[in-house]
């Protein structure tokens, strides 16, 4: 073996040993949305950024830091990772309906009503209000139209 092809291989085996591996990202989105679902946002983000340092062209990442920041009211902030996010998958709806409250908060009604009406168009199941989880546990039908609602007061504000 000449010198080169040495240390090729002790390259690819060093690489191979220490590398991070998809299940590191699951496990990065995993814990971050965890600590969301706990009310511990800041936390939630640093899992967020390690799933993004793993690997930046997955959507994951990027939408959860964005969700952690429109929930510590970081609207502006929130809207660059939305952004990234739907540059990577632009068929995620959950983006387009959490931009769309950031829109929202910021008084910039049509865009929201525009992200509302999108995330409804690729998934009309999508608007669940608060409660969906209980009525997914007690197998309950979705009768309060969360999203549609507010999509609808929204377009009154702007008439």
């Amino acid at each position: 073996m000449r010198i080169p092809n040495i240390i090729m291989l002790l390259l690819i085996i060093g690489l191979a040993g220490c590398g991070v591996t998809v299940e590191d990202y699951d496990k990065a989105i995993m814990d971050g949305l965890s600590k969301l679902n706990l009310n511990k946002p800041e936390k939630a983000i640093k899992a967020f950024e390690r799933a993004i340092d793993i690997d930046p062209k997955r959507a994951g990442g990027y939408l959860g830091r964005a969700n952690c920041l429109n929930t510590l009211g970081q609207h502006k902030r929130s809207l660059e990772d939305y952004d990234r996010a739907l540059e990577i998958d632009p068929k995620l709806a959950n983006a387009y309906v959490n931009r769309g409250i950031a829109h929202a908060q910021l008084g910039e009604r049509e865009k929201a009503i525009a992200d509302y009406e999108k995330a409804l168009a690729l998934d009309p199941k999508i608007d669940n209000a608060p409660g969906f989880l209980k009525r997914l546990f007690d197998n309950v039908p979705n009768t309060d139209k969360g999203i549609r609602r507010h999509l609808e007061a929204l377009k009154q504000q702007t008439s």
